[in-house]
């Protein structure tokens, strides 16, 4: 005998949303590493050293930021579709 599936669309449409949340957040994440990134170049560039060795390390994070952004905004936006593919399919028959 199949095993009935079923899912709640309304909590998958929430976690749809929550990703979509996270996804924002780290696009902000990524936007203030830029900053910091110029500030940094800068400060090496009137002899602030350190900050050089700083901006190579968050040079290094920020693309990692970047791809988290791109999935989690993917996955969001995965979830909220089959969340309404879900009611769809119920809604035929």
């Amino acid at each position: 005998m199949a095993k009935e599936r079923h899912m709640d669309p309304a909590k998958v449409r929430a976690m749809g949303q929550s990703l979509e949340t996270m996804s924002n957040i780290l696009k902000v994440v990524s936007t203030v590493l830029e900053v910091q990134m110029t500030i940094l170049k800068t400060t090496a560039f009137i002899g602030m050293f350190g900050g050089l060795a700083l901006e190579r390390y968050i040079a290094q994070i920020k693309p990692r930021i970047d791809e988290l952004a791109k999935q989690t905004a993917e996955l969001s936006q995965d979830a909220i579709l089959s969340a309404a593919d879900w009611e769809k399919a119920q809604l035929a028959g």
